[in-house]
């Protein structure tokens, strides 16, 4: 047999032409997805993380979008004396490597305060109420006294001169007044320090002898 006729009877086996053609398109596929791979990775396109903190937002979306990057804001934080909107922290770091296209996520001062809701204190102690308020930032408290039955007690609570409803929401870290009472003695009158008896009480607590 000829070898014209060897070859023309491999390739008319159809076991073997099937054969061939599994393989040529399993090639094919190896190689269309190593050129995809290549392509969706950037292989050699990492671009260096620009240092952002203290930077504007604005300045920072800048810098990015000329190194193909972008920024996302994930967080923000009021700091009375920082100034709005600058930087604090970003992720990933500056000098590392990320891909084109890739986020930035920032953690930036807020132009505005947190606002807190300030709950119902009527009939707190007056270190009850101070305790509270400190634990939920407000650090800054006066205390206004008004004459009542008993002493002690907070019976409202004032920002900026004007009195509070439960869960009344007020800038974080804001200065408030506890309005709360202080006793007076129902037989006595307070002049400046001093207190001065009533008629026929006996200033100095000593018998009268013309009683006798």
């Amino acid at each position: 047999m000829s070898k014209k006729q060897i070859k023309k009877s491999i390739f008319s086996n159809s076991i073997i032409k099937n054969l061939l053609m599994i393989i040529s398109c399993g090639v094919l596929l190896v190689v269309l997805a190593l050129l995809l791979l290549n392509v969706y990775t950037r292989h050699g396109q990492n671009v260096v993380v620009p240092a952002l903190e203290n930077l504007q937002i604005e300045e920072a979306n800048t810098i990015l979008s000329a190194k193909g990057l972008h920024a996302e804001i994930v967080d923000s934080i009021y700091q009375r004396n920082a100034v709005p909107g600058a930087i604090i922290d970003q992720t990933p770091k500056a000098g590392n490597k990320v891909k084109e296209g890739r986020a930035i996520y920032l953690t930036i001062y807020s132009k505005n305060p947190q606002m807190i809701a300030i709950p119902e204190l009527t009939d707190y102690s007056t270190r009850q109420a101070s305790a509270l308020l400190n634990s939920m930032g407000f650090t800054q408290l006066s205390i206004q006294e008004v004459p009542a039955e008993y002493s002690g007690l907070v019976i409202a609570v004032e920002y900026r001169g004007k009195r509070l409803t439960p869960d009344e929401k007020v800038p974080a870290g804001s200065s408030l007044t506890l309005v709360v009472t202080r006793g007076v003695l129902a037989d006595s009158l307070r002049i400046g320090n001093e207190y001065i008896a009533p008629p026929g009480s006996g200033s100095d607590g000593a018998i009268d002898d013309s009683f006798f």
